[in-house]
């Protein structure tokens, strides 16, 4: 039975959400797109005029707020933790934006990995730059930092970026299943922000 229009369209976006996750925008060309789906690059351009709009389709500015909000309130759930607030209630904040993380993972890692070539190709430095503005916000600092302002920023730099990097990875673990890459990314999380992040005085 011949597939519907919208049901063709759907099939070459999941194709395309596939091909970017495994070799990212720039490296992605549409015969790749064509070929995975067994059809003509002729055929996937009456759907999409060119890779730009395909992309746009596949991850929208709503899918990547969405994802930048869930990063950004992972991040403030955080500061609770080292605030010394309740902390069932922020395991479980954690838990609820982590799995909305690995809900979305081939997403979550074209976002911060692979959209070279893209506009969100600098998406991945804005998100730690709002991280940072929160943590300064509360005057969250490790106890062996100093009161240099501008050292406390590139230290929650290069520290975010080596939390992503290892979520990262737990996302990539493309032989788990969905629940053990939810399990491995958690216990990942939770891991770097203890060993990083162990003692947070109030400034």
């Amino acid at each position: 039975m011949q597939l519907k229009k919208k049901d063709v369209q759907m099939a070459i976006q999941e194709t395309a959400l596939e091909l970017f996750y495994q070799k990212g925008y720039f490296k992605t060309k549409m015969s790749d797109i064509a070929k995975q789906m067994n059809m003509s690059v002729g055929n996937i351009y009456t759907y999409f005029k060119n890779k730009d709009e395909l992309f746009d389709t596949v991850i929208t500015t709503d899918t990547v707020d969405y994802i930048e909000e869930t990063i950004v309130n992972l991040a403030k759930t955080c500061n609770e933790y080292h605030l010394g607030k309740d902390t069932a209630s922020i395991d479980d904040a954690i838990e609820k934006y982590l799995r909305v993380i690995v809900n979305n993972y081939r997403e979550v890692v074209i976002i911060l990995d692979k959209s070279e070539g893209m506009v969100y190709e600098k998406k991945r430095c804005s998100i730690i730059e709002k991280i940072i503005e929160v943590r300064c916000s509360t005057g969250l600092r490790p106890s062996y930092i100093g009161s240099s302002f501008e050292v406390r920023k590139k230290f929650d730099k290069i520290i975010i970026n080596g939390i992503f990097d290892v979520i990262l990875m737990g996302l990539k673990e493309d032989t788990a299943t969905s629940e053990e890459r939810y399990e491995l990314c958690l216990a990942l999380f939770k891991f770097q922000i203890g060993k990083n992040y162990d003692s947070y005085p109030k400034a």
